[in-house]
């Protein structure tokens, strides 16, 4: 018999709540990933256990703080872990701020949730 693999837990950190609920209803319908943790600020976010994430979406303006903080903090917390930025301003400037903070992935807000799925099944992956 296979050992069971275990589900890649995520953090999603979002300020937009409508948005990171119905994110997390669709990534909850798939086996291999589970919604461990939500987020609506850095001061929630810092509240996880960060060690324990395989995956973090974070948006990089947030209502208290500036998500790519949350970036560098999950993967200083747990090396293996990856982190996705999912920005509203896709510009030069997020996206160099998210890579030197350790991003594996940026994305547009603007991305349906199937795109989003699927670059968290990518990141997810390389946590493996």
């Amino acid at each position: 018999m296979a050992p069971e693999t275990q589900a890649t837990r995520i953090l999603l950190v979002m300020g937009h709540n409508a948005y990171r609920e119905a994110l997390a209803t669709r990534l909850d319908q798939e086996a291999d990933l589970e919604v461990a943790w939500q987020a609506a600020s850095v001061a929630e976010a810092r509240n996880v256990h960060l060690n324990g994430v395989d995956v973090a979406v974070v948006e990089p303006f947030l209502p208290d703080g500036d998500g790519m903080v949350l970036v560098r903090e999950v993967t200083v917390a747990n090396p293996d872990a990856l982190a996705l930025v999912l920005t509203r301003e896709f510009d030069s400037s997020v996206r160099d701020r998210a890579i030197g903070a350790g991003a594996a992935e940026i994305l547009a807000a603007s991305t349906n949730i199937e795109e989003v799925l699927a670059a968290i099944k990518r990141t997810s992956a390389k946590t493996k």
